[in-house]
């Protein structure tokens, strides 16, 4: 027997409002035929429609693309994996939000100033200049190691930790204190810096807990920047 559903029907069926069944039925989205009286009648098939349009309305998708999608313009595959990156990107931007509205609560202004400020270019070109100054001639790997890359979707303690390295590399008297424990590293290890000399690794040992206790605190943060887990000092 041919199912046919008045719009009331229909909506009751589907779980819409009369107003969304005709709606969607001027759009041409849910095809009808006309009664004697000029009342719509639906088929069998206009349910499983409506139904798929209030799924993927639910799921924020446009009605073009539905549109789209219904007359088989576009797979609800593809419009699925579109509609999926495009969230992502969401989700990215509302947890920076969110983690800089919680550090705004726990720090001044002009630090969230300086975050929002401040570019991906800008950030690594901040951490590069504080290297280049207090590393000068240390292996690259160490620089790798030291060098905090905030993520996009950066959560609350990362942004947190970022605003405190910025605050520690532009501090002239921690950047002064690691080119001082850079140079006297770079006069120990001489050109042979793996060699297996026991005074040479006592005089490693020495110098490094001679270290200003600053940096244990920036390895801390470039750990949590990074995702890492941090490693305690070993000296």
């Amino acid at each position: 027997m041919v199912m046919d559903h008045s719009i009331g029907a229909l909506a009751r069926i589907a779980g819409v409002s009369v107003k969304s069944v005709r709606h969607y039925s001027d759009l041409g989205l849910l095809p009808s035929r006309r009664t004697s009286a000029g009342h719509r009648r639906y088929d069998a098939s206009a349910v499983a429609r409506l139904r798929l349009i209030r799924t993927l309305r639910a799921l924020d998708l446009d009605l073009p693309t539905i549109s789209a999608v219904l007359r088989q313009e576009r797979s609800l595959a593809e419009v699925a994996a579109t509609h999926a990156d495009a969230l992502a990107i969401q989700l990215r931007t509302l947890q920076r939000q969110h983690a800089l509205l919680t550090v705004l609560a726990q720090h001044p202004l002009e630090d969230l100033h300086l975050m929002t400020d401040q570019s991906e270019q800008d950030r690594r070109a901040l951490i590069t200049d504080f290297l280049d100054a207090t590393l000068h001639g240390i292996d690259p790997a160490i620089h790798r190691n030291l060098t905090p890359v905030l993520p996009e979707d950066a959560t609350p303690a990362q942004v947190s930790a970022w605003l405190e390295v910025t605050a520690l590399i532009t501090d002239e008297s921690f950047r002064t204190s690691i080119r001082r424990l850079a140079t006297g590293y770079l006069a120990l290890a001489g050109d042979d810096p793996l060699r297996p000399d026991p005074e040479y690794r006592r005089s490693l040992i020495a110098l490094r807990r001679t270290a200003d206790p600053r940096l244990d605190r920036y390895i801390e943060l470039v750990a949590v920047i990074n995702g890492w887990t941090p490693l305690r000092n070993a000296g």
